[in-house]
């Protein structure tokens, strides 16, 4: 329940790649690099959360988002500039394994150590984790984008301002503990699908 749903998302990002697929063993590299990186992320975010006690907001938006952002762009930059990634929704596909390999051992260790694990495992399956995925599919496709059009170096601010956003709004709407917050961020995650699908849509002809 904890790996799953990771792992079907990364199937189905894949397998929309219907133009030329990108190397498995690349595809599996990225997951495992994401899963990398949860921990500098786990540590950075231990060091820097006393900073913002005093509020949720910036705990959520910076303790939290930029800093796990960040370390996904980290992990994922290697990726973008390598010769395989020729097409904007190559950009897709390894930003999106990078998001879905953090996403699923954080889901992993979140599951294990739940009193209801099954609850939070459901939960995070069709929230938690899509939204990690939402987050590295605009995250890729723009460092890609910028790649194809030559806009090197890497216009960072563009790069993440949507996954950093999305992902720390949606943390806040959570921390809220309210049905209004709850469902606030479910509009969140659905409208993040609506604006992937259409991106996905616009990465055959982006140049």
């Amino acid at each position: 329940m904890a790996v799953a749903p990771g792992l079907a998302l990364l199937w189905w990002f894949y397998n929309k790649d219907v133009l030329e697929p990108e190397p498995l063993s690349l595809v599996f590299s990225a997951f495992f690099r994401g899963m990398l990186f949860v921990f500098p992320a786990a540590l950075v975010e231990k060091l820097t959360g006393a900073f913002f006690l005093f509020s949720p907001f910036l705990t959520a938006m910076i303790g939290v988002s930029l800093v796990e952002e960040y370390f996904k762009w980290i992990a994922l930059r290697r990726y973008i500039l390598s010769p395989e990634c020729d097409e904007c929704y190559d950009g897709i596909v390894y930003g999106t394994s990078v998001a879905l390999g953090f996403a699923t051992l954080e889901n992993l260790f979140y599951v294990v150590g739940s009193i209801n694990p099954w609850a939070i495992a459901g939960w995070r399956a069709v929230l938690s984790v899509p939204l990690h995925a939402l987050c590295g599919l605009f995250m890729g496709y723009e460092a890609a984008r910028q790649k194809m059009t030559g806009q090197m170096p890497f216009k960072m601010f563009r790069i993440l301002t949507i996954p950093v956003l999305a992902h720390g709004f949606f943390n806040y709407l959570l921390m809220t503990a309210t049905f209004a917050g709850f469902m606030a961020a479910v509009a969140l995650v659905f409208s993040m699908w609506l604006a992937g699908l259409r991106m996905i849509r616009d990465s055959r002809t982006c140049s």
